[in-house]
Parts: structure tokens; sequence; C-alpha cells
């Protein structure tokens, strides 16, 4: 264990899993590459999600300027989706994570039901989740990146500056390691999935922890001079400076409402991407069930989805469910 840290405790709440109807999906969706990506999250969790397919599924867009068309609408609502339009960022940032973390604060007051699944659009299922009965269910971080692996660490001034708005100690954060360069660092969790207790108010406390940090100007990534690819393209220079503050924001949050956090196992939110590298490893011999597949659904990036996907060991029912609906995509090209 990393000095200053404490042991991080799975604890499940007796091991049984939620029902459907304590739970709601989330995701972001807006006029752009998220478009293609929610048709076929929203398609894989009716087609795949098993005891969970048919929960609600909420899918907003945080800026109206960036709302869907009617094709797109009706697309969703086919599916049963409840598609919602809502002022909620007007910063002006480029950095579209800011999207995850306002409608998941927004979301805490709107939905009746006891737990919230938020997605990352560019997700998708392909076996029958276990939600379990915690507080929260997150999966870590894939890379070290910004985060911390404790006193010392050059990112620690900043995650210390973001425990302080969350009004913890950063020695409240768990140890963990993260899923691919396996570093040990202070918890921090994917925003690809997150499970959390609505109750809590943890996606509230994400929000004001992270504003108080743009407030801030409080860049983990300032000055590295970065263009971080993702699911809709090149994010920018001023995008990747604030890349793994949405997700620091949401782990601080968390620690700072509960300790009851379930790890989800390595059959979730897959970081297909990073596999489509023969040489890096990934656990093998279970059926995945969430892939995180970022920017690979595009024309030029398709071959590198099929092959990682085939490698993590998906079915042929689901290699050909999913390039079935590749279509979707088109013969737009990331910018």
């Amino acid at each position: 264990m990393l000095p200053g840290m404490t042991l991080l405790q799975t604890r499940p709440g007796g091991g049984d899993r939620l029902s459907e109807n304590e739970i709601s999906y989330l995701i972001c969706v807006e006029a752009n590459r998220l478009e293609p990506q929610a048709r076929l999250l929203c398609e894989s969790i009716r087609t795949f999600g098993g005891r969970y397919r048919n929960a609600p599924i909420l899918a907003i867009s945080p800026r109206p300027d960036l709302a869907l068309g009617p094709e797109a609408r009706a697309h969703l609502e086919a599916l049963g989706v409840t598609y919602l339009v809502e002022p909620l960022n007007d910063t002006g940032s480029p950095y579209g994570s800011i999207n995850r973390i306002v409608a998941g604060a927004w979301a805490e007051t709107f939905s009746s039901r006891p737990y919230l699944v938020l997605l990352d659009t560019d997700t998708l299922f392909v076996g029958e989740p276990d939600f379990m009965r915690a507080d929260v269910a997150a999966r870590p971080v894939d890379l070290k990146g910004s985060a911390s692996s404790g006193a010392g660490d050059p990112q620690d001034v900043y995650w210390a500056r973001m425990c302080g708005f969350g009004g913890i100690d950063p020695s409240r954060l768990p140890a963990i390691d993260t899923t691919i360069d396996k570093v040990p660092i202070r918890a921090s969790y994917n925003g690809g999935l997150a499970v959390v207790r609505r109750d809590l108010g943890i996606l509230q406390r994400t929000r004001d922890i992270f504003f108080a940090s743009l407030g801030e100007n409080l860049r983990p990534r300032a000055g590295m001079e970065l263009d971080i690819l993702a699911s809709t393209g090149p994010v920018g220079l001023e995008a990747s400076e604030w890349w793994g503050s949405s997700q620091a924001a949401l782990s601080i949050a968390i620690w700072s409402r509960t300790s009851n956090v379930h790890t989800f196992d390595e059959r979730y939110n897959i970081p297909l991407h990073l596999l489509v590298d023969p040489g890096q490893s990934w656990p093998l011999g279970s059926e995945p069930i969430l892939l995180h597949y970022h920017y690979l659904a595009e024309m030029q990036y398709q071959a590198g989805f099929r092959q990682a996907m085939a490698r993590i060991g998906c079915s042929p029912d689901v290699l050909g469910w999913v390039e079935d609906r590749l279509r979707y995509f088109g013969c737009n090209k990331l910018q």
C-alpha cells in the first residue's frame, strides 16, 4: 500500500443485485459524432442488457444549440429512450466531459429511480451486467495519466486541492491499480461507467467540486501540449489540459459521501482502443460485458475495432450484431 492511503474495501452490500425497477440509465448526446454512438449504445442495452434491458434510458443534450434533429430523436424514441434538452452547460469550455458532470447532477433531482447508471456514449453492452447493491459501483482508470500515486507524485498537489474542494484529506482515497499500466494510484474511476445511489447526492457533489476547480482554472495537465484523441476526434490543447479532471471530481465526491464502493471487474468498461495493439495484455477467459471503444467505430479505425473485439472473446453473434450497426457511423471521418 502507498504511504498515506487507505485500503480499498469492496462492499457490495450483501452480494445481492439491483432489480430493473431500481435503475435508470443516463447518457449525454449531441448533434455530432455522439449521435451514432448513442443509437448503438441504446440498442445494445435493449439487446444485451438482460434483466436490465427494459430499464428507463435518459438521454440528455446539455447544450441546446447541439440538440438532436428529428431523425436522431426518432431513432432514440423508437428504443423507448426519454430524450431531453436542458440548458445545463453554458461554460463555453471545449472540455466535453462537463456535459456528463452537469447532466449527472441534474438527473439526481429529476429521476425517481434509486440508482443511476452513468455511461459514456462511446460504450456498448455485449453481455448482461450485474449491478450489485452498493452505494457506488465503478471501474478504475485505465492509465495513470493525471492520477496521483501519492505523496511526492507531481500530480498530488492537484489532487490535494481537489480533495480540499471535496472536504476530505487525500488519504481518504484508497489505493487502487490502473487497469492497463498497473500503476498504484489514489482512487480514480473511469467516467465511462458509474452506478450511484441517487439519494447520496454524489453527482451534485461532483459538479460542485469540478466547478470549484474550474473557478480556479485548476488544470491537471496544464502546459503539457497534448491533443487527446477522443470519440469525437482530437479535443484540442485546452480541453486536453483538463483531461482527467471530471474523473478526479467524481472519485473525490464518491469518497466524501461513502466507503461502500463496489469495483467492477475486467469484464466491464474494457478499453478497446488500447487493446488494438496485440502486445497489450488483458485478462481473458470471461465473456466481456461492457466495451469502451472510444474512436474505434469511425471508418478509418473499424478494422482495429473488429480485431480487438475478437481478441477479448466477443462471440460471433456479438461480432455480427456490431458489424451490422457500424453503418450508423457512415463515411464521416474524425477531423
